[in-house]
């Protein structure tokens, strides 16, 4: 059973994309600035300079005159130092004032609005980029005004630069921040399927994945897995001393009955063998179980048919199903019912499970037996065969379902009925050993009560 079904029932995966739409937003904010800080800002920022100055001189020049004009350029000149250059000539072409010396006659780019590009300076000083705009007097003079625009380019390269540097960067935090949830869904959901696995199969031997050190998660997959050992070690020390205390009384058990059986006939001498008999079948069973969870009872596994398997059980029970007066009703389905596997295992574990199906159905109750091939899964068409075994007797509430193959544990809390309570635990591990799966249902007939027992048996 996987953890997360969906990316979008992930809290890592939907905080990262709230963090990414909000990177994203950020993304769009500089990206609009960026446009901002073009060239046409620039533009339009030493435009409106260039045309202040104009108007300026234009206002003076009228209430002045032209000497008026040269005495403002020559104070303006003192007070910004190189951030603008002024070149005045008359109607001749003679230098009049200004810091530019030379009226630039080459490297001349008109932009827009009569605004010049413009690069001055030569080789032995330094060379300005300007912006410059030419303005006329009504006495033939005409003023060339140009603006630096050095440090401007400069600070709209910067800002360019670390503009796209952090869009970039945003871009990166984003696709790592999708990749980090990604990588964390799919680790909880390798951990929580492998977990889920060893506890439907009981296989404590086996161990979740660690593909990494240095994540959290790989940390914490070694910490499980260390538990892991633990709950293994204590669960085989534990199975041990059931198992060696089967063994060590069945043989006392079997003298003492032998004992038993010499006693003159009676009630008592009855009554007493039917208890040893019932104790030397729960060491059976225990050891039983024991040999089959080793995992190396695989000798007589062989290619058998489940249908002639599930006939044999049924021809076996039907004398007791008609003597309990119960209606039996048969859903086989299953044509190519073969099936690698041990036969006497899947006998035994088919008959455990009817048994109990009899054992707990109520007076003309129903059994409904079924063997069917189903796919494992919709994307995987391997091949499983499912065998179903529906009562309507007593049943069990779904909250003591994953107990019912609990050694000793009884639905039956009055022990009314025979048993021993290890009949399902049997089953299980018979199907473990098949790599299979046992699953139980509520009211599956949709009667008043009753049970259903499905056996899933992979093509091994």
């Amino acid at each position: 059973m996987r953890a997360i079904k969906a990316f979008r029932k992930s809290s890592s995966f939907t905080l990262s994309i709230v963090f990414t739409s909000l990177l994203m937003l950020g993304v769009v904010f500089i990206t609009y600035f960026l446009i901002l800080s073009n060239d046409d800002l620039l533009i339009r920022e030493s435009e409106a300079a260039i045309n202040a100055d104009i108007r300026g001189f234009n206002s003076l020049y009228r209430a002045a005159g032209s000497k008026a004009v040269e005495k403002a350029l020559n104070d303006r000149i003192v007070e910004n130092g190189n951030d603008f250059f002024y070149h005045l000539k008359n109607d001749q072409d003679k230098f009049i004032a200004g810091n530019m010396l030379s009226w630039p006659t080459d490297n001349l780019e008109s932009i827009k609005n009569g605004i010049l590009s413009i690069k001055i300076g030569d080789e032995s000083s330094r060379k300005y980029d300007v912006m410059a705009k030419v303005m006329s007097f009504t006495n033939g003079h005409q003023l060339l005004i140009a603006r630096n625009i050095d440090d401007i380019e400069i600070v709209q390269w910067v800002g360019k630069t670390f503009g796209w540097a952090m869009i970039l960067i945003l871009c990166l935090i984003s696709a790592t921040s999708i990749w980090v949830a990604y990588y964390v869904v799919n680790r909880i959901n390798l951990i929580s399927d492998k977990a889920d696995d060893i506890i439907t199969t009981g296989k404590l031997s086996e161990r979740l994945p660690v593909d990494s050190n240095w994540d959290d998660l790989s940390k914490l997959t070694i910490s499980l897995n260390k538990m892991l050992d633990q709950f293994e070690s204590s669960v085989l020390s534990i199975k041990s001393v059931s198992d060696n205390i089967a063994h060590d009384l069945r043989t006392p058990l079997s003298r003492l009955k032998t004992h038993i059986e010499v006693i003159p006939d009676g009630d008592e001498k009855y009554a007493l063998l039917k208890e040893s008999d019932n104790l030397l079948s729960i060491f059976n069973s225990l050891l039983r179980i024991a040999d089959i969870e080793s995992d190396t009872k695989t000798s007589a596994f062989a290619k058998h048919d489940l249908n002639q398997i599930l006939e044999d059980v049924i021809d076996l029970y039907s004398p007791i199903i008609e003597d309990s007066q119960l209606h039996l009703e048969l859903a086989v389905n299953s044509r190519n019912s073969m099936l690698f596997c041990d036969k006497d295992l899947i006998f035994q574990a088919f008959a455990n499970v009817i048994d109990n199906a009899i054992k707990f159905n109520t007076a003309q109750g129903t059994i409904l037996i079924g063997l069917d091939t189903v796919n494992k899964n919709a994307l995987d068409k391997a091949k499983q065969f499912k065998f179903t075994a529906y009562d309507s007797g007593l049943g069990a509430t779904p909250q003591d379902f994953e107990k019912l193959t609990q050694r000793f544990y009884r639905e039956d809390k009055s022990r009314s009925k025979k048993g021993n309570g290890l009949g399902l635990s049997l089953v299980l591990a018979i199907v473990n050993l098949h790599e299979g799966s046992i699953n139980f249902v509520d009211n599956p007939l949709g009667k008043a009560s009753g049970l259903g027992c499905e056996i899933v048996l992979p093509q091994m």
